[in-house]
């Protein structure tokens, strides 16, 4: 084909086909296998896949499935995540392989140009490495690159960078501050994507309490994959405290978490706390006027159709109401608005959105969802432990694919002694 099409032309076409035709189509030549590997065509059908109209990123549910005893990564229609007469397409990553079996929602996908083909396929990758706890801790996702966490204090501290659609993973090298400090550690943990740079990056802030001084500012190191180390940020770290409750989400090309004032310092405070993967500085966001000063609120930080949103919980006389605020202009406190009340009794931790405005939380140990408009709740019928439920975009991609080896092993590549931290 390239003695009769231009090379630009040949490009035009593969990067509009699936992921699983081109992983084929390497093989077809050595010229074609460096195309397809490069960073110029895997950039091109990433942002192909981003901005297809016709297909819109699926929804990824992961939950820890008591009776298999096995996590469970399912992916659903964006806009009717759990169809009663439809298939469901499954993720499995158990241990000790990574099994990857897809099934189309329905004919309809396919005939369109779907990714995946119908009925099914099978492919599965041999894995040595096994999460030591029943399911991995998602720190977050991007591009179709999940990045999962495995640790229990004193003991393990892994790092997974996992794209499902190549059946392909990436280990991390270990921290710098890690378990062999003599102090007791707590992180908190952000993953996501720098555009400008191409890079994935994964930022990690550590505190080392102090029996003294509770308000202790917190160590910062960040791991980028075009460098494959992790390095200490120099950047000046606010003192504020991260809610441990609550995981990070990413959007607008930042990390956030919701932190608080410490108690030293007077009137409490909800604030949401930002991690900027471009210029590598903290910065500080501040929730509605309305909430400020709420000790017995809970919040949770989450993104709402690409935009940063608010959950808080009201958890006052007994009583427990949420509500979800949308900030309209990113970083502009003053746009942020009250999108909905989610009147629910018993209602649980908000896991995500579709993009038509349904909610999904728990209640009890089971994924229920809320539909605004009619104020009705359904039950999907999926059980487990509440922690393990993750609810996120996926869109199929090539990232990693020019990673020159299937695994890399944990070791440390940082120049930086660990003693240091000591």
């Amino acid at each position: 084909m390239s003695d009769y099409l231009p090379n630009e032309v040949i490009v035009e076409i593969l990067s509009r086909l699936p992921v699983k035709s081109l992983l084929r189509f390497r093989c077809v030549s050595k010229t074609w296998f460096s195309l397809i590997s490069s960073p110029h065509f895997l950039a091109t059908h990433l942002n192909r896949a981003l901005t297809n109209p016709q297909h819109p990123p699926y929804l990824l549910f992961r939950h820890y499935d008591d009776r298999l005893q096995r996590e469970r990564f399912t992916l659903h229609s964006p806009d009717d995540p759990f169809p009663q007469d439809q298939f469901t397409k499954h993720l499995d990553f158990s241990s000790p392989a990574i099994h990857v079996l897809l099934l189309s929602l329905d004919k309809e996908i396919e005939e369109n140009g779907g990714f995946f083909a119908y009925p099914s396929d099978f492919l599965e990758l041999r894995c040595q490495y096994e999460s030591t706890n029943r399911y991995w801790t998602i720190v977050g996702s991007a591009n179709g690159l999940f990045c999962l966490n495995d640790y229990v204090p004193s003991f393990c501290d892994s790092y997974v960078l996992w794209n499902p659609s190549i059946c392909k993973a990436l280990f991390l090298p270990d921290p710098n501050i890690g378990l062999g400090s003599k102090k007791p550690l707590m992180h908190f943990l952000g993953f996501g994507y720098h555009s400008a740079t191409d890079d994935y990056k994964l930022v990690r802030v550590v505190y080392l309490p102090d029996p003294v001084d509770k308000a202790v500012k917190p160590l910062v190191e960040m791991y980028a994959l075009r460098t494959g180390a992790w390095r200490f940020i120099t950047t000046p770290v606010p003192s504020y405290f991260i809610d441990k409750r609550a995981s990070s989400i990413f959007t607008n090309g930042s990390v956030h978490w919701l932190a608080r004032t410490p108690r030293r310092e007077g009137a409490f405070r909800h604030l949401i706390l930002s991690f900027d993967m471009g210029d590598e500085a903290f910065h500080e966001i501040a929730v509605p006027t309305s909430l400020q000063g709420m000790q017995h609120l809970n919040m949770a930080v989450a993104v709402f159709d690409g935009s940063l949103a608010l959950v808080p919980c009201n958890e006052g006389w007994g009583e427990e109401s949420h509500s979800v605020w949308v900030m309209k202009e990113y970083g502009v406190a003053g746009s942020w608005t009250k999108l909905l009340d989610i009147d629910v009794e018993e209602l649980g931790k908000v896991i995500g959105f579709t993009r038509t405005g349904r909610v999904f939380a728990t209640k009890g140990e089971k994924l229920i969802s809320y539909y605004p408009g009619s104020q009705e709740t359904t039950d999907p019928l999926i059980h487990g432990p509440v922690d393990s439920f993750f609810l996120d975009t996926y869109v199929e991609s090539l990232v990693l694919l020019d990673a020159s080896d299937l695994f890399f092993r944990r070791q440390a590549s940082s120049s930086v002694d660990r003693n240091n931290t000591e």
